[in-house]
């Protein structure tokens, strides 16, 4: 059986005495998953020495998937992303954002895991918000409220405008973009695909609006579920060491990354993953 230890009050923990560089860890990837649902977030210490490890790690949770951009390839593997971060630069970056990994997608990533081979002195944390625990500490009159309401997710609004600003993509490409990735609705409380647990479903870049309402009007009650979700005793912000490497259930949890300071740098190496075995 495994071992963890919290890594906050909240939600989030590390997994421990786990070789993530042996074939033997798929012996364990039912336990694994299990703790993902519980915990939400789950560090490893070490264990991932390059790409294939990394695939292998995603598999224990989920079907690695491609990216649904090219923008950060990496040169090996179309399921693998690299993120590099040397500032300074004009603008504030999509993913430090809070957000939901792809929600513009009518199948939204499901798991994202990050591995860190540069890491800032200072600065580049990676922050979380629990949406399952914001739900559930909501007032009961606004809960039962939202309970039905499906809200417009929309890659060709903010996220589009910033990924072109910050120079990821030409404007041409853009352009495709957003003609690949058209809106699409979710429910405002989302069930999670495996658990049944309802959460929150938000997102600063993408979230456009809320069905049924006028502008103020969805304007007004977006406001409040993110205040009242991004509450530090949602939150667990954590900071990276090199070697680390980070799962994450994004069906229950917004997450956003912080700036890297002037003169210091951050790489990490991403891979997504969907769930095999879903609700009917």
């Amino acid at each position: 059986m495994i071992e963890t230890k919290p890594l906050a009050d909240a939600f989030g923990a590390e997994v421990l005495d786990v070789d993530l560089g042996t074939a033997a860890i798929a012996g364990q990837a039912a336990e694994l998953r299990t703790a993902l649902h519980r915990h939400q977030v789950l560090l490893f210490r070490g264990g991932c020495a390059g790409p294939a490890d990394q695939l292998r790690i995603t598999e224990l949770f989920g079907r690695a998937a491609e990216s649904w951009t090219s923008s950060h390839a990496h040169p090996d593997d179309p399921r693998l992303e690299v993120f590099e971060e040397s500032p300074p630069r004009a603008h504030r970056r999509p993913s430090e954002h809070w957000h939901s990994d792809a929600s513009f997608l009518e199948l939204p990533t499901d798991v994202t895991v990050l591995h860190a081979l540069t890491v800032p002195e200072e600065g580049g944390q990676t922050a979380f918000t629990d949406t399952r625990a914001a739900l559930a500490g909501l007032p009961a009159p606004l809960r039962a409220r939202i309970q039905q309401l499906t809200a417009v997710h929309d890659f060709g609004r903010r996220f589009s405008a910033l990924r072109e600003k910050t120079a990821r993509v030409s404007a041409e490409r853009a352009v495709r973009e957003r003609a690949e990735f058209p809106p699409v609705r979710h429910p405002l409380v989302r069930e999670h695909p495996v658990t049944g647990a309802p959460a929150l479903y938000l997102n600063e870049l993408c979230l456009y609006h809320v069905e049924g309402l006028t502008p103020a009007e969805s304007e007004q009650l977006l406001a409040e579920l993110y205040e009242r979700t991004l509450r530090p005793q949602w939150q667990y912000e954590h900071r990276w060491q090199v070697g680390d490497v980070l799962v994450w259930d994004n069906p229950s949890l917004l997450h956003r990354g912080y700036p890297v300071p002037v003169g210091q740098r951050r790489m990490l190496h991403r891979s997504t993953a969907a769930y095999r075995e879903r609700r009917p």
